[in-house]
């Protein structure tokens, strides 16, 4: 009779045991393990794969067309979408050697980590429509994948981050976004406090980010007091001379200010011209002339221009960094002046000296 109780306890100890195993199980392998069947998921790496090759042989073709772009640039813009359909091709190659799915969750994130620079080339770089609308039909095939395996995804086209960001509302242009309020938009200057990198950073009145860091580009979205660049979360608050940055995650600080003093490595005159960024007169330009632009320059380098309400310009020309001014219709970067006029999709500028037209358009 003493025994009884004992296999009792053991035997709701054993099952409790089986539980727990089982729901851990459960837990380590993702909210769809129970959902979705090997077939399914393959069928979801399908649909990649079949988008990443169409994509991958239209834009090779326009490449090719490109006579704007040197060798170089093609190779380089080929090479990112080549990297993207030879993570799929090694994600497929192990998938079809395991038996459960989720041993593939590796070779997913890779997939992701491979696409991101196409993600940004696509979103930066002028294409034609047609190629812009498959990049977005693959980006949604690879972050179904990636949600899936409960991953974050690509930013853009809505994507919510995946069981990574925690955060609701991907990057810019796609995810969720509110208008910030007046002390937070615009354009601040800092140095990332890991490395000293430089950071120009562009929050705009539709919520919509733009951070050049050590002059690469990349994009995010406000929301309600976060901000969120590349699934790094951080709550913003108002200082005297602009705002700070805490990420959540980890706690690191970043201090932002509305003008560059020159410790943070730009050409600011600390005022001395009547607070002109890089020199000369400033005046707050018209509200379509206010935001950031895309477009190419005559010899092919890709330009992101950013213009502030301030009247501050700064340009990413083909990777490398340039400051200049607004005053009264005409821009002035690196001794350069143009003259902007409004068009259906963004700007035109056309230099004073020799006649020279960029077109530049916004996202």
């Amino acid at each position: 009779m003493s025994k009884r109780p004992f296999s009792i306890v053991s035997m709701f100890t054993a099952i409790g045991f089986f539980i727990f195993t089982i729901s851990s199980i459960v837990i380590a392998q993702g909210r769809y393990a129970n959902v979705y069947s090997r077939n399914q998921v393959s069928e979801i790496i399908r649909n990649a794969e079949d988008s990443s090759d169409r994509f991958r042989t239209d834009f090779r073709n326009q490449m090719n067309q490109n006579y704007g772009l040197s060798n170089s640039q093609k190779n380089q813009y080929n090479n990112n979408v080549a990297r993207c359909e030879e993570a799929l091709d090694r994600l497929r190659d192990h998938f079809n050697k395991n038996n459960s799915w989720w041993e593939s969750r590796n070779q997913v994130q890779d997939v992701v980590n491979a696409s991101q620079n196409v993600n940004t080339m696509m979103n930066v770089l002028p294409f034609r429509r047609n190629l812009e609308n498959q990049w977005r039909q693959l980006r949604n095939s690879i972050n179904t994948l990636a949600d899936t395996f409960d991953l974050p995804g690509l930013n853009g086209g809505g994507w919510n981050g995946g069981g990574g960001a925690g955060y609701p509302g991907g990057g810019y242009p796609g995810g969720q976004t509110s208008s910030p309020p007046s002390w937070a938009r615009g354009t601040f200057y800092g140095r990332s406090p890991q490395d000293g990198t430089r950071i120009v950073m562009t929050i705009n009145n539709n919520g919509r980010i733009t951070a050049n860091v050590g002059g690469n580009s990349t994009y995010g979205t406000y929301y309600r007091g976060s901000i969120n660049i590349d699934g790094a979360i951080a709550r913003i608050t108002q200082t005297n001379y602009g705002i700070r940055s805490t990420r959540v995650d980890n706690g690191e600080v970043i201090e932002l200010r509305r003008t560059d003093n020159g410790n943070n490595g730009g050409v600011w005159d600390g005022g001395n011209n009547g607070g002109n960024w890089g020199g000369g007169n400033t005046s707050a330009p018209p509200s379509w002339a206010q935001g950031v632009f895309f477009g190419t320059a005559p010899d092919g380098s890709q330009i992101t221009f950013t213009l502030s309400s301030e009247g501050r310009v700064t340009a990413n020309i083909g990777g490398s960094m340039s400051y200049g001014s607004y005053y009264q219709g005409t821009i002035n970067i690196n001794g350069a002046s143009s003259r902007i006029t409004q068009t259906r999709n963004g700007i035109r500028s056309t230099r004073v000296d020799n006649g020279e037209v960029i077109e530049l358009r916004r996202r």
